[in-house]
């Protein structure tokens, strides 16, 4: 039980902090496109909803690769993770033009 809730834990801690590694590569590609106040471009938008699927693919990969038993279980776990802190990071943040919500779903169904 407690390696399941670490793999679970260690995957979705894995992909914040994969996530957080594109911000710089993305704001070195588009440049002026990622400042404070300002909604980047559809195609800075769609570079960043790429990289963040691929991150969401390898890790529930990973979830799925390292959990003891019952691999499915334990990346549906990881999802319902993602989305309750996707949502809780998404409603503060509404109003500010481009929520991410939608593409975690797609990206959890890949590897099973």
């Amino acid at each position: 039980m407690l390696k399941s809730i670490a793999v679970v834990v260690g995957s979705y801690l894995l992909s914040i902090a994969l996530v957080l590694a594109t911000d710089p590569l993305l704001s070195l590609i588009f440049p002026g496109d990622f400042v404070k106040g300002r909604v980047p471009s559809g195609a800075a938008l769609l570079a960043s909803t790429a990289l963040f699927v691929v991150v969401s693919i390898l890790c529930a990969w990973l979830c799925a690769r390292f959990s003891p038993g019952r691999a499915a279980r334990h990346v549906l776990w990881f999802f319902i993770i993602g989305e309750a802190m996707g949502i809780g990071a998404t409603i503060p943040n509404w109003s500010k033009g481009w929520p991410h919500l939608l593409d975690r779903p797609a990206a959890c169904q890949a590897p099973g």
